[in-house]
């Protein structure tokens, strides 16, 4: 048998999908009777006599189908799993039609992705009603289907949004510099595409320092990204600034300090407290000054002693109007290292609570080897994943050779890697 009545493609696309209909039926006079009922409850109906032909009028891309329980060439239930099987008949309406409505066949139609299974011998009004609630339930998950694309497409641009904003971030972050007897590497792992950690590094050639400085906000994402690589840029500025003035290196890190706590405490943003690590490592001097506000502490190596942790942390940025800030000086000689990380590396225990010496513990082994100890941090950030996983942030300033002493004849270039 023929197909009893076929849209061509103008009309399969004109007819809205939940009024597009697929009846598969073998037997003639059952085709021609459900032909007539469907299409006078107002459904474009397609007709096939098998499953194979059923097959073939699948690019009508019907709303519902309607499928005889048994046909020459198999179960209406098995076509209806192996559409279900299938993302693009995710929505298709399923009726199973049988001539014997039991409990066991109702059960297995369902089972096999049906959405109604329906007898032959069912009233005209009960048709009806079927359909209704079928055209229901495919106008629901058409209107579904169509904010799910909106959404998708927003979180497209969103997502788009966020790997644009992630690669300035990285942009931002210092390179590896290397300067006329140090080098300074850094590390930078956020716990997604942003991250609330900031690292800086700026030379000043024409004073032979290094200014540097590191921040982590509270949070994560877009926000805290903003503001870590603004106060970021706040920080490296006035610390520039300060050294530009010709006032002491040493004192440098501390005055920022101060002047960046005073500022945020007075503007009683809610929330808005960060910790900063800012110093200046002076080149001739060979001593590197630094202050701590809320930072997790430093690691120091030298040749004598190997690893040790250099504990001080002080109040963060924005907690106290009036909190104390220190600077302290740390004198470096030629095959010493300095590890600044952020608290996301630290892993604490309970006899450990900071986790300051689980880190320590791993330092030791490395001695002054600076491929080792980046390799090192890559393996303690990778053991952070989940919810749960921090922004991931370090320094590491390696002293190549013996400083030089102060004079006119001294090199003053600085090459940036």
């Amino acid at each position: 048998m023929s197909a009893v009545l076929q849209p061509t493609a103008d009309q399969s696309t004109e007819v809205p999908m939940a009024r597009r209909l697929l009846l598969v039926e073998r037997e003639p006079d059952q085709a021609i009777y459900w032909n007539l009922l469907l299409s006078s409850l107002g459904f474009a109906v397609t007709c096939a006599h098998s499953l194979a032909q059923a097959r073939e009028l699948l690019t009508s891309q019907p709303g519902l189908i309607v499928c005889a329980a048994q046909l020459a060439d198999g179960r209406g239930s098995d076509f209806f799993a192996a559409l279900r099987g299938r993302d693009e008949f995710a929505r298709v309406y399923l009726i199973l039609l049988t001539n014997s409505f039991g409990q066991e066949e109702l059960i297995e139609s369902l089972s096999f992705g049906a959405n109604d299974c329906m007898d032959k011998g069912a009233s005209y009004g009960e048709v009806r009603a079927r359909l209704e609630l079928a055209g229901r339930v495919i106008s629901l998950n058409e209107a579904l289907h169509e904010k799910s694309n909106h959404l998708s497409h927003a979180l497209g641009l969103l997502r788009s949004e966020l790997e644009s904003a992630a690669r300035l971030q990285a942009a931002m972050l210092p390179k590896p510099l290397e300067a006329a007897g140090v080098r300074i590497d850094v590390f930078y792992r956020p716990s997604d595409m942003l991250g609330g950690d900031m690292l800086g590094i700026t030379p000043l050639p024409e004073t032979r320092c290094v200014a540097f400085g590191l921040i982590d906000v509270v949070g994560h994402g877009t926000a805290s990204a903003l503001i870590s690589c603004s106060l970021m840029r706040e920080l490296m500025d006035r610390m520039v600034a300060v050294l530009d003035s010709g006032q002491d290196p040493r004192c440098c890190g501390q005055q920022v300090i101060e002047e960046m706590n005073r500022r945020y405490c007075r503007l009683g943003i809610p929330g808005m407290y960060f910790t900063a690590l800012a110093g200046v490592l002076d080149l001739d001097r060979g001593q590197l000054s630094y202050c701590q506000a809320g930072h997790p502490s430093l690691y120091h190596f030298d040749a004598l002693g190997g690893w040790r942790v250099l504990e001080e942390a002080g109040f963060p940025v924005g907690l106290l109007e009036d909190a104390y800030f220190a600077s302290v000086d740390l004198p470096l000689r030629c095959g010493e290292r300095v590890l600044m990380i952020s608290d996301g590396l630290l892993r604490p225990s309970e006899v450990d609570p900071v986790g300051v010496h689980a880190v320590l513990g791993s330092l030791r082994p490395l001695g002054t080897n600076a491929g080792a100890i980046l390799a090192r941090l890559e393996e303690l950030a990778a053991q952070s994943c989940g919810p749960e996983r921090d922004d991931q942030s370090a320094m590491l300033i390696s002293m190549l050779t013996p400083a030089l002493a102060t004079g006119p004849d001294h090199a003053r270039s600085v090459t940036v890697t």
